[in-house]
């Protein structure tokens, strides 16, 4: 085994000079290589986990793939020697063992699968030269791991800790709308907006505010605009998946859509009611009704890819009936819909691709 370099700088802990931080990427084949486990901080591995997570790895060649929460790792002793300020990278001789704190069972799940003999040893190679999120924490004493550890888990968040350290860990709403904007080169193609409430059209052409964006999601899962208990639950215990899903949907919808669709001025589609409208047609035609699991049709992207048969152009006349003028009498006048039309447009949607 070779040296493993971990890029990134540390940041201390707030209100604790001597702990430090690190976020970085590694390889797999790295964290296997380094990590270590220490039953005085982890509690003893939970085995009957390891098969479903395995199977979950072997749907990583799938259209949707696989997704991963990050890696929680503790650095006993002094970094200083081994980290570099002008590079900001840590140099992790061989030999040098970082104890897990957030991540046994997905660092089991991998190891179980790349030892099995019906996996092909192409798809060995690829998942251990991916790389996943890594969490480096310095300074920890035992009973700091053993508090990280508790706390972790106490919260119950299946998603990136540098995320869940930066954000709202009561919402798991907010984790994933934050999650999937980082993740998805389609949402920050069209921008979303995390600053401000509203979107002041005409002229700003972001799609979508983050908080319109939490509610885009729960009508395309649930098929309605507030989550429930029970709907934040089954996000939590599906959390992968849901993400994997959501990430793979919004590269097949603003594909499919019209590019810059939050120009007012061109297209219907920075507007809430037709927002929604679209996401109760995605979860109308592809989300399957179950009470105890969120799932979807093999084939929801060919009913995704329908929309773009659809011409969302302002001109549109089908769309008049529903629309005012919004700014009315100035310069940066423009069409907008009226905000209780939502569901006559889904109709409208349904009819065209019916």
């Amino acid at each position: 085994m070779s040296n493993v370099i971990a890029r990134g700088s540390i940041s201390t802990l707030i209100n604790k000079k001597d702990k430090g931080i690190m976020s970085t990427q590694l390889t797999i084949k790295d964290i296997l290589n380094i990590y270590s486990t220490d039953k005085e901080v982890n509690r003893d591995l939970g085995y009957h986990r390891i098969p479903k997570l395995v199977k979950y790895l072997e749907t990583m060649e799938s259209p949707i793939g696989i997704f991963l929460p990050s890696i929680v790792l503790s650095f006993r002793g002094d970094p200083t020697k081994y980290y570099n300020p002008e590079t900001s990278s840590l140099l992790i001789p061989n030999g040098i063992k970082l104890t897990v704190i957030d991540g046994q069972h997905r660092i089991k799940g991998i190891d179980q699968f790349i030892n099995k003999s019906s996996i092909d040893n192409e798809l060995k190679e690829k998942l251990l030269n991916s790389n996943l999120t890594v969490q480096i924490y310095f300074g920890l004493s035992k009973e700091d791991e053993r508090k990280l550890f508790t706390d972790i888990n106490t919260n119950a968040k299946r998603v990136s800790r540098s995320l869940v350290a930066n954000f709202d860990t009561r919402d798991i709403y907010n984790l994933l709308v934050r999650e999937l904007y980082h993740s998805s080169d389609a949402l920050q193609t069209v921008k979303v907006e995390f600053n401000k409430s509203r979107i002041v059209r005409p002229n700003n052409t972001t799609f979508i505010t983050s908080v319109r964006l939490k509610k885009f999601i729960n009508l395309i899962i649930f098929g309605k605009e507030s989550p429930s208990r029970k709907n934040e639950k089954q996000i939590k215990e599906q959390y992968d998946e849901i993400f994997s899903f959501l990430n793979k949907l919004f590269s097949v919808l603003f594909s499919t859509l019209p590019a810059n669709p939050g120009d007012v001025l061109k297209s219907v589609l920075g507007h809430e009611p037709m927002q929604n409208a679209i996401a109760l047609y995605i979860n109308e035609s592809v989300i399957i009704e179950n009470d105890n699991e969120i799932k979807w049709l093999e084939t929801w992207e060919d009913e995704i890819e329908q929309l773009g048969l659809i011409n969302w152009s302002v001109k549109n006349r089908d769309w008049s009936p529903y629309m005012m003028t919004g700014r009315k009498n100035t310069e940066y006048q423009y069409q907008t819909f009226i905000e209780t039309t939502t569901l006559d447009l889904k109709a409208i949607i349904q009819r065209k691709l019916t």
